[in-house]
């Protein structure tokens, strides 16, 4: 019974610490002037979205986003951005526990980060569709949103990779998994 609650613990801390780190990103990537163009971000904090769904359960990892988004939204956002950031964070979340489980180990964590950036463009698109009225105007937008994907998605496959690989080989990183 011990040994469960510690397991429960761990878990716990893992997501508390998954939620903070990702919500401080998030934050402060809105002050990194790398990129220029209105409404892309480099999507810091999807490195420990893909880390939660890899680490912990598909429910754990949802929870994850949505608490960081709605932190965020609180803190320093609007609706309309948490409408963005929910919309693109769930359907990103989605996409990828898809590509991880529906074909097991065929997409590596950048694969799987790069169907999670594309995934979230894309909603983001069809919301922005929705809100402006124009669909001209959002599918004229896609195809940056789209090379905007494949540079960030690539970005944040590589460090969670790297940040997977650390910590799965550390004693209690394997008792997540």
């Amino acid at each position: 019974m011990q040994s469960q609650n510690k397991s429960k613990m761990i878990r716990l801390t893992t997501m508390a610490l998954l939620v903070s780190m990702a919500a401080v990103l998030s934050y402060f990537e809105r002050f990194i002037p790398v990129i220029t163009v209105p409404g892309v971000k480099l999507g810091l904090a999807n490195i420990f979205t893909l880390m939660a769904l890899v680490l912990l359960s598909w429910r754990e990892a949802l929870l994850i986003l949505v608490s960081r988004v709605l932190l965020v939204s609180f803190f320093a956002g609007s609706p309309i951005s948490l409408l963005y950031s929910m919309s693109g964070g769930v359907t990103s979340l989605l996409a990828m526990y898809l590509a991880m489980k529906g074909v097991p180990r065929f997409f590596s964590y950048l694969g799987v980060s790069l169907i999670g950036a594309f995934f979230h463009n894309t909603a983001q698109t069809i919301v922005l569709g929705f809100i402006i009225g124009s669909w001209q105007v959002a599918l004229g937008y896609y195809p940056i949103l789209v090379l905007a994907a494949l540079i960030t998605g690539s970005l944040t496959g590589y460090i969670a990779t790297h940040f997977l690989k650390h910590i799965q080989s550390m004693p209690l990183g394997k008792g997540l998994s």
